[in-house]
C-alpha cells in the first residue's frame, strides 16, 4: 500500500524522466473536461474512445489476470470477478495503453501484456507508468480532487465519491501536497 507520505524514490523519479507523464496526464484531463463531479464514467469514456468494454470470465487465469486490451478488436477485456473499483482501474490502465501507446502495440503486439492481479504494478516500464498514469488522472482528475480535499475529509469519504480504491486515493492525494 502506498502511504500518502511517501517520497518519491530515485528510481521513480529516473522512470518520469524516460516516460512522458506530462503527455498521458494531458490526455486523461482533455477526456474528463466535460464532467463536473466524480465519479468519472470511465465505461463511457473507453467506448467514446473507439474500444468495447467486455466484462469476461477468464477461466483458469481469473486470479491472475486483471485485464488487457486487445488491439485487433478493439476491446478492453476486464475481469467480471474483480471489485468494482479495481475494474474501473483496469479499464482505464487500459484504455491509456489504447490511447497513448496502440501504434507501439499494432506494431508489435508481444510488447504488450496483460495487467496481472494482486502484484505491484511494473515501475520499469515506462509504458506501465504512463498507463497508470493516465488512469490515476482519469479517475481522480486534480481539478475535481482539490476541492474536496482541502480541509479535513476522509478517505473512505473520498474514495467512495471517486469510486476509486484507497491506494489510488492516498496517491493521488500525496501527488497532489507535491
Amino acid at each position: 500500500m502506498v502511504s500518502a507520505d511517501t517520497p518519491e524514490t530515485y528510481e521513480m523519479r529516473y522512470l518520469k524522466q524516460h516516460a512522458d507523464l506530462e503527455q498521458a496526464t494531458k490526455k486523461a484531463d482533455e477526456l474528463t473536461s466535460f464532467f463536473s463531479a466524480p465519479p468519472i464514467p470511465v465505461i463511457e469514456i473507453a467506448e467514446q474512445s473507439g474500444v468495447n468494454v467486455v466484462f469476461a470470465d477468464f477461466g483458469e487465469h481469473k486470479e491472475k489476470v486483471a485485464g488487457y486490451c486487445d488491439f485487433r478488436s478493439s476491446r478492453l477485456y476486464v475481469n467480471h470477478e474483480e471489485r468494482r473499483v479495481r475494474q474501473n482501474f483496469t479499464i482505464a490502465h487500459e484504455l491509456g495503453h489504447w490511447l497513448l501507446h496502440k501504434d507501439l502495440f499494432e506494431n508489435d503486439p508481444d510488447k504488450h501484456v496483460v495487467l496481472p492481479r494482486f502484484s505491484k504494478p511494473d515501475t520499469n516500464d515506462p509504458l506501465e507508468l504512463e498507463a497508470n498514469t493516465f488512469a490515476a488522472n482519469l479517475l481522480v482528475p486534480d481539478r475535481l480532487l482539490r476541492p474536496v480535499a482541502s480541509g479535513f475529509v476522509q478517505i473512505k469519504t473520498l474514495m467512495r465519491l471517486f469510486d476509486v480504491s484507497r491506494t489510488m486515493m492516498e496517491w493521488r492525494l500525496w501527488e497532489l501536497r507535491q
